[in-house]
């Protein structure tokens, strides 16, 4: 005799045999996740490394501005190696009117980020230690003195450089700052290192360099 129920139960399928088959699926679900969340993570560091990257490069290029119009010799302090300077006054030409006619003065100044203390610590809670932000002012003590802060970040010494009196990146400076100014005859080579971390906590560093040629 045929069981009527019967083949209608095998042709479905138990709840044991649907946990079975959904463990492979789950898993790989939980592996397409696993890559989704870690491409996304792996594009948030890659946009803050360019975000850091780009600030040094607007920032650099705007000093450049500043300095091609510079005579030689008018850099306060001169930043001659192999010390150099990690901060610059300038006069710019303005003119000629029979001669040189010159602009106000400008400075470049490394100041302490608002918060931060040069404690070695991390006092105003941003993931970084004693960082600077760049001031540049015109006309710095006179009539139309203004300043104006360019970027954030700056480390307090340059990439791979420690506090010992030597040139430990082997760029030719000793001890440089995360910004510095050194001249070699009528050329000024700057350099920048600037530092941020990233919503995971990731600390990112990137440095630049520009050489700019002075007005004689």
């Amino acid at each position: 005799m045929k069981c009527v129920g019967c083949n209608a139960r095998r042709a479905g399928f138990s709840l044991v045999e649907v946990l079975i088959s959904m463990t492979p699926l789950g898993g790989l679900l939980g592996t397409m996740l696993m890559l989704v969340l870690s491409g996304s993570s792996t594009a948030r560091v890659g946009m803050a490394r360019q975000s850091v990257e780009g600030s040094a490069r607007r920032t650099l290029e705007r000093i450049a501005a500043e300095l091609v119009l510079a005579g030689v010799d008018t850099l306060d302090p001169d930043p001659s190696a192999p010390w150099g300077s990690d901060q610059l006054t300038i006069q710019p030409i303005d003119g000629f009117d029979g001669d040189v006619v010159w602009g106000v003065p400008r400075t470049f100044t490394l100041a302490l980020e608002e918060g931060e203390s040069d404690d070695g610590a991390d006092n105003n809670g941003n993931g970084l230690v004693d960082e600077r932000v760049l001031v540049f002012t015109r006309d710095p003590g006179g009539a139309e003195e203004l300043a104006t802060l360019w970027v954030h970040g700056i480390r307090e010494l340059a990439e791979g450089e420690l506090e010992n009196g030597e040139d430990d990146n082997g760029n030719g400076l000793a001890d440089e700052a995360g910004l510095s100014f050194v001249r070699v005859q009528n050329r000024v080579l700057v350099r920048l290192t600037l530092e941020e971390r990233d919503a995971e906590g990731n600390h990112l560093v990137r440095t630049l360099e520009t050489s700019v040629r002075l007005r004689n």
